[in-house]
Parts: structure tokens; C-alpha cells; sequence
């Protein structure tokens, strides 16, 4: 297998940490005939259960030891896991992630043949909806902490985070013709 399981984005001969990230998310979106159908399953899978959050993605699985889903920049304290926004990569749920997870699981309807749950994906997006409409800047955050809860190192509006989810709904609509 050129992709292993459990690490996506580990290639073949590569050395990996073995943690669950979002980066696979990104490779399966743009390159799924690196994996097989049945790894594409897995993959799309694992990131549902165990990253996806209401509006981004986790940086890490709450199932690792270094999981903090609490960002906090401001925190000037001494511990090494959180301090400084040290935690950024481990486990705040970082919103442009979604957009290429939704492109993954497209790309896994696809190559599987499946039929696309339209109804599926309304529902997510129909959070990032009402969280545009409630912003006072009409955007999206950069990230959230646990649960989509909101994020006050976070900038209010990255343009990168609706910039995916808009690549999403243009790879949905190039799929559908």
C-alpha cells in the first residue's frame, strides 16, 4: 500500500507519529487515487468520528495524550502543554480543515460510486451558515475550540476558511453535472 492506515500522511518508507490529524483530509481531496476504496472508507470514517467538529476540524484526536482542544494565546503560564499557544496543532478544531474533509468524503462517494447525501452536507454547512449570519463581519473563524465553542484567539474572519468550504461547493457542483 502506497498509504498506511492509521497515519494518512505517512507515506510508504516514511517515518510517522502515529497521531490521527487532519492532514489526510487535504490528500484525499486532491490525490484519492493514492488510496484504496476501502482505506478512502476507513479514512473519511476515522475523521467523522473522531475529528470532525460542527464547524472545523480537530488538530488532533481526543484520543491522544497531547490533546488540548483549548486555544488560548493569552495563557502566559508555565505549562508547556497549553502555554504561549503552544496547543495550536493539538486539538483546536481549525474551520478550513472542513472544507477539504467534505472535498475527502466527496472524493470517497466518488471513487466508491455512491450516491452523494445531499441532505448530508446541507446539514453541516447549514452551521456555517448560521454562524456567517450571526457575524458581525459575515466570515468565518479561523478555528474553535472543543465543540465549535468560541475561540478568542481566533481571528473572527479568515478568509481561507470560507475560501475551502466555497472550493467545496464548486467541487460538489462540477460532481453533480
Amino acid at each position: 500500500e502506497v498509504v498506511g492506515w492509521r497515519s494518512w500522511g505517512d507515506t510508504y518508507g516514511g517515518v510517522g507519529d502515529g497521531q490521527l490529524r487532519p492532514n489526510q483530509c487535504v490528500t484525499i481531496a486532491i490525490t484519492p487515487e493514492l488510496f484504496s476504496p476501502d482505506h478512502l472508507a476507513i479514512a473519511i470514517r476515522e475523521i467523522g468520528v473522531k475529528l470532525a467538529g460542527p464547524l472545523g476540524i480537530r488538530t488532533l484526536s481526543p484520543d491522544d495524550p497531547s490533546y488540548r482542544p483549548y486555544y488560548d494565546n493569552n495563557n502566559r503560564g508555565f505549562d508547556r502543554a497549553v502555554a504561549h499557544g503552544f496547543n495550536y496543532h493539538q486539538g483546536p478544531e481549525w474551520v478550513w480543515c472542513m472544507g477539504f474533509y467534505l472535498r475527502a468524503r466527496l472524493e470517497s462517494e466518488r471513487v466508491t460510486s455512491r450516491t452523494i447525501d445531499r441532505d448530508w452536507y446541507h446539514k453541516v454547512l447549514s452551521l456555517h451558515r448560521e454562524y456567517i449570519k450571526g457575524n458581525p463581519y459575515q466570515g468565518l473563524p479561523e478555528l474553535t475550540n472543543e465543540g465549535g465553542r468560541f475561540c478568542e484567539g481566533s481571528c473572527p474572519t479568515q478568509a481561507w476558511s470560507s475560501g475551502c468550504l466555497l472550493e467545496f461547493l464548486t467541487a460538489l457542483k462540477v460532481y453533480e453535472q
